[in-house]
């Protein structure tokens, strides 16, 4: 984030939970609170977030997905219970659904970004970050 705003960019955090304070006295910050596992709520992210590069005259540039939960659980416990569906659907509804339908209305709209000038005639970057605690996962 802080490179992004050292370098000039405009960021809009959708997210359910707020930066930190200090960010969102930042012109440049726009924070929309959103639940990624709700279409109609990731689809009005998307279209405030493109509504505010229209005001600011800040091109998209793309997608950064970092939304993420971790639900370790045995699939059957030492009781002998079997592991909740419960978790199991909100763990792949964000992790998987979420960053997904993020990902496609986001390109909905970078396929009318202008290309940039070159030889790939580039119009934005999707990035999907990992979580740290899947480094060093044994199994």
């Amino acid at each position: 984030m802080e490179e992004l705003l050292a370098s000039k960019a405009y960021v809009s955090i959708v997210d359910r939970s707020p930066p930190p304070s200090h960010l969102l006295t930042s012109p440049s910050i726009k924070y929309i609170e959103t639940d990624i596992l709700s279409n109609p709520a990731v689809t009005s992210a998307v279209d405030a977030t493109v509504a505010w590069t229209r005001e600011t005259k800040a091109p998209l540039g793309g997608v950064i997905n970092c939304a993420g939960v971790g639900t370790a659980a045995k699939i059957i416990d030492a009781h002998g219970e079997p592991h909740s569906l419960d978790l199991w659907e909100f763990a792949i509804g964000v992790n998987l659904t979420g960053s997904f339908n993020l990902t496609r209305l986001v390109l909905k709209e970078l396929v009318k970004v202008e290309p940039e000038e070159g030889q790939d005639g580039e119009r934005g970057v999707v990035v999907f970050v990992a979580s740290a605690a899947a480094v060093g996962v044994s199994f």
